[in-house]
């Protein structure tokens, strides 16, 4: 069961290769039929990671009776509603805050590092995620993206950036080698987290930027997260998995019913508006992790 989280990762990216070069026509810039390719691993792990939040505030101490649970709940709701209506009325400003606790979030995640030097895998982890797509995918990480409110002539300027991003990158993990062959005597971890970097390298440079989002998404991030849950929590895996069912079985009922209001005038615009309130919905899981984490 030892770095299940990793072999996972590198299973399914194993497995994604022979699918997308046999099933090219298919897939390649169809993001309907990649978004139904993934439609069960985004249920879960995916949705379901951030299913246990209540429970990790009650666990760390935040919530501690009915009414500290009932406040939980009404912010943990209250924020993503106040950030999506600031991101329908701010776009740039709000994307721009939206990949930078992103960048956060994975990097705090998915971090194995516990020394005073962990921030330098923070960075790496976090940055790999938002600056490869763009650097090794241009084009259409800027299709992708433009569904979040953001115009194509900014996202086209914000690029530029991501460049610098890519070098700084770069710099980071020459330095976390250097540091960590130098520090660290048991190479076993050093050797763990460098596999996990060439396999988010090689995840970002060989698929489309929605199928590695996928699947960086699903088998390394939310596995990660879980597990993690799984072990601060005590739980066995048929109770993690319990567990996390009824929250994302309200989520996957609220969304079914927005599609069935939706369904007979579906257009480019709501589909913005959906993608953005997908977005807006992790935003108090990204906060509430990253508190905890730090």
């Amino acid at each position: 069961m030892k770095q299940l989280d990793t072999k996972l990762f590198l299973f399914s990216i194993f497995l994604m290769v022979p699918v997308t070069l046999n099933f090219e026509q298919l897939f390649s810039g169809n993001y309907l039929n990649q978004i139904l390719l993934f439609s069960l691993p985004i249920l879960w792990p995916g949705l379901a990671h951030g299913s246990l939040d209540l429970d990790i505030a009650k666990h760390k101490g935040i919530v501690n009776n009915n009414f500290q649970t009932l406040l939980f709940l009404l912010i943990y709701i209250l924020v993503p509603v106040i950030f999506f209506f600031s991101w329908v009325n701010y776009p740039h400003l709000l994307f721009i805050i939206f990949l930078f606790l992103s960048i956060l979030h994975f990097g705090i995640s998915d971090c194995v590092e516990k020394s005073k030097f962990a921030f330098i895998e923070v960075l790496i982890r976090g940055i790999s995620v938002i600056s490869l797509p763009f650097k090794f995918h241009l084009e259409e990480s800027i299709e992708v993206f433009s569904f979040f409110f953001v115009e194509s002539f900014f996202l086209i300027e914000v690029s530029k950036y991501f460049n610098y991003l890519y070098f700084f990158l770069v710099i980071l993990i020459i330095i976390w080698l250097l540091k960590s062959w130098l520090i660290y005597k048991n190479k076993s971890q050093v050797y763990l987290v460098l596999s996990e970097f060439i396999l988010l390298f090689f995840c970002f440079w060989f698929f489309e930027p929605l199928l590695s989002f996928f699947i960086y998404f699903c088998f390394l991030h939310s596995t990660r997260h879980l597990l993690d849950e799984k072990n601060n929590l005590d739980l066995q895996f048929g109770e993690l998995f319990f567990k996390t069912l009824p929250m994302t079985m309200v989520t996957v009922l609220f969304f079914t019913l927005m599609y069935n209001y939706l369904k007979n005038d579906i257009n480019l615009l709501q589909i913005n508006y959906i993608v953005v309130g997908l977005s807006s919905l992790t935003v108090s899981h990204i906060l509430l992790i990253n508190f905890l984490k730090n």
